[in-house]
């Protein structure tokens, strides 16, 4: 057998990487934040905790690298709205983008909307929580100014709760919620 290529143990190390955080995540959604150890994540995943430390140096950074994908998630969205239909207003794009990203990732958004309300998880993240959504919110800023919309700030603070609570209703019961209808309403407002 041939020594595996670069190439090959990189993706070996980024699937190890993403057992590890749904494993996580999937954790400190059944356990608690506080509740869950790293010997735990590490046997739930299949890992030695050696290699988990290889890719985390704590718990709390790897509450951190769930926490940065929602907010990779989020920047995919909005990377997807500036390549959206023209014809629509960039903030209507950017609506129907949050929501493809959403149901792409279902499940880990489900689990991540239980881990950030505790307060143990909001300890941790702190200032940097508020930095992402600081960056989510100015970003909506920008494409409600850009829109012509007054009091930008405002109301994108509005739609950034908005959007936030029509996917955590949709995650906790996506067979019955009408995610196509809200998002079309949603996105009639900003046409």
């Amino acid at each position: 057998m041939s020594p595996r290529t670069e190439k090959q143990n990189q993706a070996l190390r980024e699937e190890s990487r993403a057992k590890i955080v749904a494993t996580a995540l999937h954790l400190f959604g059944a356990n608690g934040y506080e509740r869950t150890t790293v010997r735990q994540i590490a046997e739930a995943a299949g890992v030695a905790q050696g290699l988990l430390y290889s890719h985390f140096a704590s718990k709390d950074d790897l509450l951190r690298a769930i926490f940065q994908q929602s907010v990779q998630n989020v920047f995919e969205s909005f990377a997807l709205a500036e390549e959206g239909d023209p014809s629509r207003s960039l903030v209507a794009r950017i609506i129907v983008a949050a929501f493809a990203v959403l149901r792409a990732n279902r499940d880990f958004w489900r689990l991540s909307y239980g881990v950030r309300m505790q307060q143990p998880v909001l300890a941790v993240l702190g200032p940097e929580l508020s930095d992402w959504t600081a960056s989510i919110r100015t970003t909506m800023e920008r494409a409600l100014r850009q829109s012509g919309v007054a009091r930008p700030e405002i109301e994108a603070a509005i739609l950034f709760a908005t959007i936030d609570g029509v996917a955590q209703h949709y995650v906790l019961d996506p067979e019955h919620y009408p995610l196509d209808a809200v998002v079309e309403a949603l996105t009639l407002r900003y046409a």
